[in-house]
């Protein structure tokens, strides 16, 4: 007869099963869409870097944004730069000049212009590691984002930047920093009615996955000259848990090991932050939302995103 304890009621088997069946759904929801569309809320656990971040607008690099990634990257006669130009289709004027600025300013630089399968090597991954700064030139984000996403290569230049190597990028070398990364793109609109919404709408800006650098933001570049507070602002309210960063070119963002945000260069960088904003999210295709913060920085400005501190030259 064997061990009574040993006997299962097939019908108590079928209720247990049952009762799991909505929570393993619910997991999968949760995995599926909640974390992705809430993928700035895991940056807060994540450790804080040592290497500190320069992002630049664009435009000409200012002189003294490039001699201060100098000095933290080593200094003049120490500082090892790898520039990566893959956000281009060619070798342009701009990565030549930015070799030969870092040069005069004491810095040994090295152009590495890597494929997706040089990017793979773990060879060629294990070299980038004995650099001290990386800087990303301008060009299509979405292309150097489909070269580094997922390589050993950007594994090595993460921790590096862990470790307290700087990293810095223009242009689209600065909006491929976040996790959530502007592409430049829109999606086609549902309907005329959505199609005359374009400049402020839900969903319309398409986005992708970033290298995830700069934690809990996300980051559009030639802000005031190409006029892109509408797409940014888009953005901010599909994604009210990272903060916008909107800068202008021949303007930079130094995000400090401390954490603190120190603007750099000539004009601004506007901070757009939703994340105690009141959300409307219903079916219509008009965004609705009230209460978001807007901070207008010049150069000399500092914001606190963990505090929301916000310290103004002169103020």
């Amino acid at each position: 007869m064997g061990d009574p304890g040993s006997h299962y009621n097939l019908a108590d088997l079928g209720r247990s099963a049952g009762s799991l069946i909505p929570w393993l759904l619910n997991l999968a929801v949760w995995t599926l869409f909640v974390v992705p569309a809430h993928a700035g809320l895991l940056d807060i656990f994540a450790s804080p870097p040592k290497g500190n971040l320069i992002i630049v607008g664009g435009g000409d690099t200012p002189s003294e944004v490039q001699a201060r990634f100098v000095t933290l990257s080593g200094g003049p006669g120490k500082a090892r730069i790898a520039i990566l130009p893959m956000a281009s289709t060619k070798f342009d004027e701009e990565v030549n000049e930015v070799m030969e600025d870092f040069r005069r300013l004491g810095a040994e630089t090295q152009i590495l212009n890597l494929s997706y399968a040089d990017a793979q090597n773990e060879t060629i991954a294990k070299q980038l590691g004995k650099f001290d700064a990386y800087w990303f030139s301008g060009g299509d984000q979405s292309r150097l984002s489909s070269v580094l996403v997922g390589t050993a290569a950007l594994d090595t230049i993460v921790r590096r930047h862990q470790e307290g190597a700087m990293i810095g990028g223009t242009s689209a070398g600065a909006s491929v920093m976040s996790s959530v990364m502007l592409t430049g793109r829109w999606r086609s609109p549902n309907n005329e009615e959505e199609a005359e919404q374009l400049n402020i709408a839900k969903g319309m800006k398409e986005v992708a996955k970033g290298f995830g650098i700069m934690k809990g933001a996300i980051i559009d570049q030639h802000f005031m000259k190409r006029a892109r507070y509408n797409r940014l602002l888009s953005a901010v309210l599909d994604h009210p848990q990272l903060i916008g960063v909107g800068i202008d070119e021949e303007t930079a963002l130094l995000v400090r090991s401390d954490g603190v945000w120190e603007v750099l260069g000539k004009y601004y960088v506007k901070v757009f932050d939703a994340r105690r904003a009141h959300i409307i999210d219903d079916d219509g295709p008009l965004a609705k939302a009230s209460d978001i913060r807007l901070h207008v920085l010049p150069a000399g400005s500092e914001f606190n995103a963990k505090s929301r501190k916000v310290k103004l030259p002169g103020g």
